[in-house]
């Protein structure tokens, strides 16, 4: 596949995902962003105040992951966190949506710990959630946020939104539907236990059964 062909498939990808995040009340209408890389240098991603819903090939545009150059200033404001992610992980593509019961829930903690099965096997454990020091200074905190996504699929920035990485926007897609449902089992849980008491916690180890192959292990359970 010829570098011109590669990246309008891959801006088809974007224009599918970026309406599959709105349609899932995942994003506004505006708002968000998302990207995906292409080469060793280069990432794609969408413009700064994109109408996501109606996103096409002319609200993509290719910048350089470790310099500016005449398309940066168009590209999103988020555009630094982006470049760090692909600095610092193995990310093929990055998604930031705003999960409304991710969001609630990270105005309350500084780690979003899954409390059912589904959402330890997508997401881990624990899903970091860093707070900026000011309002819109998200790319204040680019680096931290890429740092929580180096072990992780998933970080949330406070009070805000989410950031995703995936080996392509269809991974992505999938941790940022994975963590808006992992909050949501949370916050049902809560509100459901003053009516039926403490909830029973998933048990402390599992049966390895991925890939076909059964046995009992010890250790915490990956993130998938």
């Amino acid at each position: 596949m010829t570098d011109s062909s590669l990246e309008g498939a891959l801006k088809d990808q974007m224009l599918l995902f970026a309406k599959a995040l709105v349609d899932a009340d995942l994003l506004q209408y505006y708002g968000g962003n998302l990207s995906t890389r292409i080469g060793d240098d280069d990432l794609l991603i969408s413009r700064t105040h994109t109408k996501k819903l109606e996103l096409s090939h002319e609200d993509i545009v290719r910048t350089g992951i470790f310099e500016d150059d005449e398309n940066s200033p168009a590209a999103s404001s988020a555009l630094e966190i982006h470049r760090e992610i692909y600095k610092r992980t193995d990310a093929r593509a990055v998604i930031h949506a705003h999960p409304p019961e991710a969001i609630s829930l990270s105005f309350f903690t500084e780690n979003i710990e899954p409390v059912d099965e589904n959402g330890i096997l997508y997401l881990g454990r624990s899903v970091r959630v860093v707070s900026a020091p000011a309002l819109f200074a998200w790319n204040v905190i680019a680096g931290e946020l890429a740092d929580g996504l180096i072990n992780a699929r998933v970080v949330m920035h406070k009070w805000h939104g989410s950031f995703a990485k995936g080996e392509d926007l269809a991974d992505a897609y999938h941790r940022t539907r994975a963590v808006e449902h992992a909050a949501g089992q949370i916050i049902r849980l809560r509100q459901m236990e003053p009516f039926f008491g403490p909830p029973t916690p998933v048990p402390g180890v599992a049966v390895a059964v991925l890939g076909g192959v059964e046995g009992r292990v010890t250790k915490r359970v990956p993130s998938y």
